[in-house]
């Protein structure tokens, strides 16, 4: 992650006119932009793009304007202005013949000061005191306008006056445009926050005595901390979820045994391992379960009307393992439905990512295959009991001795949270929940020993 500095040097012009504001801050973005700093006019897109981000600052993070409460010398040169312009629109006035008096222009000035007797009386004539009266009882207000940082504006002045290209723009002619120039009173610097706010309270704090920020609060620390925080609710859905899990190894343990009975003699003394795992997808919004390993298990290899194997996926087919027939269970669900409604209706179309919000829970930890199978079905969250640390794709293999998540890989378009069970039995603790834990660690590991097929 970029180290960002807690300061950085920047150019502002203070106390612009109002009427210029706009225009300004639109002009000095096409040329220096505080989303992606601009390096010297001469260089190219590509050539900015790559020495940009370390040649300046960031400053992605700042506003461009500022309003704030004025000072008293600016009030007072405000007061002093409209003294002036005021005088001068009387001298002008008594020139001007008295029937002219209610349209009369002097020059750019136009005089808005005398109306009519119906003008005072019109509809809007309460609206307007109503406006004058607000405005004389408002806190008087100053803009200031951001330039850009110390070392990107100097270095797109001195650049600016070497390069040959006379499309380039100017600041100098912006600045100019406006009645102003780097020599200006009001063209200052001014140090300001080089790093977006940590958190609300700080952003608070800067936009009030430093400068307005951005604040970024799902890059937070905090954020990311309070995003990954589990609720009561959902601890207890994951510990259903685990049993469900546990059952449904159990079951395929026992079709296991199914299988070897058919296909081996009494007499025989060969003995078949396989360690089956258990696998469900839950959807959390309502805790209901969407489908079973065991279940498409049985609708893939038996019989139904004969009730016996005909073949055991898990043996005939290494993409039958237990999460992906958990997987293939909802893509049989969704293609019922498109057969029932079909396939433009909202229940199909609102499926086409198969897991796509819901949570998968397995005895043991997927392989690397399976963790990729769960990125391109959307799941939201996979919990895991049993770690594999041989094959394991949530975690990685302990040999490696790094943290190989498939599911966090950057490159993926898609990524889950992945949550394994602590498999601390509860020993120190006698209480029903401690209990329950015990025994369930406990037939976890009997079902996962180290088995040879």
């Amino acid at each position: 992650e970029e180290v960002l500095p807690e300061w950085i040097d920047c150019y502002i012009i203070e106390n612009i006119d109002p009427t210029i504001c706009g225009p300004l801050s639109k002009d000095l973005s096409s040329i220096l932009p505080l989303r992606c700093p601009a390096t010297t006019s001469g260089k190219s897109s590509i050539e900015i793009n790559k020495s940009s981000a370390t040649q300046f600052p960031k400053t992605d993070h700042l506003k461009r304007t500022r309003r704030r409460a004025a000072t008293e010398s600016e009030i007072n040169l405000r007061a002093n202005s409209n003294g002036l312009r005021t005088h001068q629109q009387q001298q002008l006035s008594s020139t001007c013949s008295s029937e002219d008096k209610t349209s009369c222009n002097f020059g750019d000035v136009e005089s808005r000061d005398i109306i009519t007797e119906t003008q005072v009386k019109g509809p809007n004539s309460k609206k307007r005191k109503q406006k004058e009266e607000c405005n004389q009882n408002t806190t008087p207000w100053s803009l200031d306008v951001l330039v850009g940082s110390v070392k990107q504006v100097n270095d797109f002045l001195n650049n600016a006056a070497t390069t040959l290209n006379a499309t380039s723009p100017s600041l100098l002619a912006i600045l100019a445009k406006y009645g102003l120039s780097e020599q200006s009173p009001n063209f200052i610097h001014q140090t300001l926050p080089g790093r977006p706010a940590k958190n609300k309270e700080e952003r608070d704090e800067w936009n009030k005595s430093t400068w307005p920020t951005l604040f970024f609060e799902k890059k937070t620390t905090q954020f990311k901390q309070e995003e990954m925080a589990l609720t009561l609710e959902e601890i207890e859905l994951m510990k259903n979820g685990m049993q469900e899990a546990l059952a449904d190894a159990m079951m395929g343990n026992e079709q296991w045994k199914e299988w070897k009975e058919q296909i081996i003699e009494p007499t025989s003394d060969k003995e078949i391992s396989l360690s089956i795992s258990g696998a469900v997808v839950v959807d959390p919004r309502t805790g209901s379960i969407v489908s079973r390993a065991s279940q498409e298990r049985k609708l893939q290899g038996m019989d139904g009307d004969a009730k016996i194997w005909l073949s055991f996926p898990d043996c005939i087919n290494p993409l039958s393992s237990a999460p992906l027939l958990a997987i293939q269970g909802v893509s049989r669900i969704e293609r019922q439905v498109a057969v029932s409604n079909g396939m433009e209706s909202d229940e199909f179309r609102g499926g086409q990512y198969l897991c796509t919000g819901y949570d998968v829970y397995l005895t043991k930890e997927p392989n690397i295959f399976e963790a990729m199978s769960l990125v391109h079905s959307r799941v939201r969250r996979v919990i895991f009991g049993i770690p594999d640390e041989g094959m394991g794709g949530l975690g990685g293999p302990k040999s490696s001795g790094q943290d190989a998540g498939i599911h966090s890989l950057p490159g993926t378009n898609h990524h889950y949270r992945a949550f394994r069970l602590n498999l601390s039995d509860g020993s120190d603790g006698c209480s029903a929940e401690a209990m329950t834990r015990k025994s369930l660690v406990a037939q976890l590991h009997n079902i996962h020993r180290e088995k040879q097929i």
